[in-house]
This record gives C-alpha cells, structure tokens and sequence, in this order.
C-alpha cells in the first residue's frame, strides 16, 4: 500500500500489522545535523513536493501535506490589517500582525544565533489584540464574514491540484482553526477562557461567523483539490488541562465540530483529526463523540495516552511517543528511563508505546509533538529505522535530485 492508502486503511481497522509512521514536523538544528551525518540534498523540514529531498522523504517518513499549507488561506479577517514594525532594539522586535494584534518575539539575527534545536527564538509574547471586547468586534465585523473567494489563492489550486492529489507519499490535508483556537487567536488566550461565561452570545456570534466563512471559502478550494484530512488546530490545553471545563465545551464548542465535521464529510473528506497540546483528557471522549475521528499528539508529560487507548479501543490515535527519549539525562527526565543511553531510551519507549498500541490497531506513530529540541541526527534515524521492527510499512514513490 501507498502512504495514503494507509492511512485509511489504518483508520478503518483495515491495515493489518503494517503501521504508518507519521511525524507532526521537524524542528531541528541544521547546522548540527549536518555535521553529524545528514546529506546536504536534504534541504527542506516541511512534508512538501520538490525535487528535493526533504525530512520526511530522507527517513521514510510521512507528514501532513498542507494543500495549502497553514495560513494561506485567511479565516479571520479580510482585509487584513497592515502589518508593521513597532520597535526594534536589535534583540526583539515589536509588531502589528495582519490580525492588528501586537507581538514580540527575537529578531531574526537572534533567532539564527540560538540555531540549538530549541524553540525560543520563534516564540513571542502577546502585546494587545484588537479586538478586546464585543463593542471591538461589532463595529469591526464586516472583517470577519464574506469575501470568500478572496480568502485564498484560487490560482495556487488550480496550478497544483493534480500533483497534490496525485502524489502518494503524503497525506493530503487542509488545516482549520478550531473554535477556541479562533477566539484565542483574535481575542488573546485569557479573553478567549471568559467570554464564553461573560458574554455566552457574542461567543456564539463569533463561531457561527467563523464557520460560515470556513465553510464558504473551503467551498471555493474544494471545487480542485480533495483531501484525506480536514486538520483542525485546536491548542486549548496546557499541562494541567483544558482551558474550558465539559461544561463549557458542550454549550459553547460541540456543535462547532458536529457542523464542521458533516460539512467537509459531505464534501468527500472522510478524516477530521483535532491536534491540541498538554493535557485534553477531559474533553477527549467530547471530541471523539462530536466529529473527531482521530488526535494527536498525545503528549506524554500531559496525557496518558496509554489509558485512553485500552479504555476507547476504537479511538484512532497519533503520537504519544515521548521526544525527550532522545535526552533521557535532561532534568525533569529522571526517572523515566532506566538508562542514560540515547539508543537504548529509545528502544525502552518504543517498546512501552509502539509495541502494546500496535496490537490494539488504529494507531500512527510519531513524537508527542515533532522532532525538536535536543534531538540529534543518529538518534532520530535509530529511532526511525527501529519502527521497521515494529512494523513500519512507510513507501516513497517520488524520485530526488541529488546534488
């Protein structure tokens, strides 16, 4: 079987003992990778087509081939606001984002000094938001509903239709922002967690908005390209859970993915899987029973994932395999892992996941949130190349120019 064929075959229980190793991305030192090993064709992170060799492509690996990738196409508002720099002190950087909210984060020259596989020169502090209150939203909301056609690159779709939906080697995947994930986005997270108890109907006001224009401008990408997952980005968990209580959830979000998932269903797109970080675990029955086919990442300092699987056999899952066996010696890291050996870490997590998870079926393995932080070249290729133990069954059918 291809990639993509299954991946189906795996969400209707149909895949046999034959699993399909998947990762959510790569963010990884590349200067350090290529010391340690890595070929120099390989040039890209991103699950993309070029006639390069990539990531995904270079350990047999598949990913989520965005068509289009995230953010092109434009669920919030149209027109965008015009970005532009606040302040620049040669460090960080202030700026207005095309959603008029105001960030922080390291400038670019920063960024490429901390090229140490860790995350903190892309992150950024929230400033203000736009929108703040109902009054805001309101007199502003011509921004959020219409235009539909305009939301997204209709010459894009027409040009790279076939050779998405032709390829096998990815999955073919549009991205959605979930419900809260939209209110955070315009609203800031905090906002976002107290409108739905201080102003329940702007709340509802806001995602039906959000919906119409999802759906309204999806239409428009759909008459070209169908694809294999409806990916809807929902990061509303930290560590220590939700940032809504199942009560919350039912009143203000369920009906959010109920529509969402007969809308893209009716559409031909058979898979809706919701990606949230932390902790989701008392909302993840909510999911599941209101659209969800599938989650990820499962991660493991947030979530047995483990247990939801034998208590929910049926439930389709992606991840949960911890990304620090890579750094079993880092603090926090004791006691997880009988050993300081990289390799033998692996071998350990691989067991306690890969193995029991690949018996109860309906499972895709990757890291609980990508390749990132500390990992290293050889330790990532250990890992990918022990899953063919376990049953990998990856293909690459696309062919690469070498340098």
């Amino acid at each position: 079987m291809t990639n993509r064929e299954l991946f189906h075959a795996t969400m209707l229980g149909e895949n046999g003992d034959k699993l399909l190793h998947v990762e959510q991305g790569f963010n990884v030192p590349y200067k350090k990778w290529y010391k340690q090993g890595m070929p120099s064709h390989v040039q890209s992170a991103r699950a993309e087509l070029s006639e390069w060799e990539n990531l995904h492509d270079h350990f047999n690996v598949t990913g989520f081939l965005g068509a289009p990738w995230i953010g092109v196409i434009n669920e919030f508002c149209y027109p965008t606001y015009e970005g532009r720099l606040v302040s620049d002190d040669g460090s960080r950087v202030t700026y207005i984002t095309g959603l008029g909210n105001t960030l922080r984060m390291y400038t670019q020259s920063e960024r490429e000094k901390r090229d140490d596989g860790t995350t903190v020169g892309g992150l950024f502090n929230e400033i203000a938001f736009a929108v703040t209150c109902r009054k805001d939203y309101e007199s502003t909301r011509e921004l959020y509903i219409g235009n539909h056609a305009e939301r997204y690159d209709v010459a894009w779709a027409k040009e790279n239709a076939s050779a998405c939906m032709e390829q096998t080697d990815f999955l073919l995947t549009h991205f959605v922002t979930g419900p809260f994930a939209y209110l955070r986005s315009i609203l800031g997270t905090e906002t976002a967690i107290a409108a739905p108890y201080e102003d329940p109907e702007w709340v509802q006001m806001m995602l039906r908005d959000h919906l119409e224009t999802c759906i309204g401008t999806y239409a428009e990408l759909f008459k070209y390209i169908r694809h294999d997952i409806s990916y809807v980005w929902e990061d509303c968990c930290g560590k220590t859970g939700p940032f809504m209580s199942p009560h919350i959830f039912d009143e203000t979000f369920a009906w959010w993915y109920r529509e969402w998932k007969d809308y893209t269903k009716s559409m031909g797109i058979p898979w809706t899987v919701l990606d949230t970080d932390g902790d989701p675990s008392p909302l993840v029955v909510q999911w599941y029973e209101n659209g969800i086919d599938c989650m990820l990442p499962w991660e493991v300092n947030g979530v047995d994932m483990l247990k939801f699987a034998e208590q929910y056999p049926k439930y389709k899952m992606i991840g949960g395999i911890y990304k620090h066996m890579f750094e079993p010696a880092s603090p926090g890291q004791v006691g997880r892992f009988t050993t300081n050996d990289v390799y033998e870490a692996i071998d350990i997590e691989l067991k306690r996941v890969v193995e029991p998870m690949r018996k109860r079926g309906g499972y895709f393995p990757m890291l609980d949130h990508g390749a990132q932080g500390a990992v290293d070249y050889q330790g990532y290729k250990h890992y990918s190349e022990r899953l063919y133990e376990y049953g990998k069954a990856n293909t690459i059918n696309r062919t690469f120019r070498q340098q």
